[in-house]
């Protein structure tokens, strides 16, 4: 697995790329944003560990750019108290965020989760298209559309789609979908899930503000909510 680990502090780049050698992982390293977008671009890495704080480009704008070339996986790194740049990073296409100051076992489960996520990603159902009222999902290519219009959506959003599809009627409880789509062996953070939820939300439904498919269950989840009709 190629990792890609772009960060200003160079002592912490140097550190964490030592670190995931040791592990076995390739590393590519970047030191500010239009040098993270190049050597991306170069390598294609399957993960980029990815500073918020950087300079030329924020990770924003790298997180944003990356999102509309790729499917690769982007685990971002804030400060401990910004949790409005956790938000922004997760609706701009990040499928993760860490908080600093953290320890490399820290780091090392969360890569280990989201390698766990993409290598289980399969069709639930054993078909590759649902359709459930004006949506179509393709399972194995990850597209979804709407009244034959493809709607763009993050690897995250895609495998939350198909994962709420695939239970349609069923309630699935916030801490069931931290494990099935972020792969966390203990409970995580839940506001990962409202956030996805909310941003999947704004491309999928109709009327966001009150949705008729992705329903709120209180205190317990989340449920999808229409008739499904599976083609082999």
């Amino acid at each position: 697995m190629k990792i890609m680990v772009a960060d200003d502090d160079r002592d912490m780049v140097d550190m964490l790329s030592y670190w995931l050698k040791g592990h076995g992982y390739d590393v590519v390293r970047a030191f500010d944003g239009e040098q993270a977008i190049k050597r991306w671009r170069e390598t294609l890495p399957d993960l980029v560990i990815l500073d918020i704080q950087m300079p030329k480009l924020d990770g924003f704008e790298v997180c944003r750019q990356m999102r509309m070339e790729t499917n690769s996986m982007v685990l971002i790194l804030t400060a401990h108290d910004r949790e409005d740049d956790e938000v922004r990073g997760l609706e701009l296409g990040a499928d993760d965020y860490l908080r600093k100051p953290f320890s490399p076992r820290q780091l090392l489960a969360r890569i280990k989760a989201l390698m766990r996520r993409a290598n289980t990603v399969r069709g639930v159902t054993g078909s590759s298209t649902i359709t459930v009222g004006p949506f179509t999902l393709d399972a194995m290519r990850h597209e979804v559309t709407r009244d034959g219009v493809k709607i763009r959506l993050t690897p995250t959003e895609s495998r939350l789609l198909h994962l709420l599809i695939s239970h349609t009627g069923q309630v699935l409880t916030t801490d069931m979908i931290i494990e099935r789509i972020w792969g966390y062996d203990d409970a995580g953070d839940s506001g990962l899930v409202k956030t996805h939820i909310r941003h999947l939300r704004q491309k999928v439904e109709p009327a966001p503000n009150s949705p008729q498919f992705i329903m709120t269950v209180p205190g317990v989840g989340y449920t999808f909510t229409a008739p499904i009709t599976i083609e082999p």
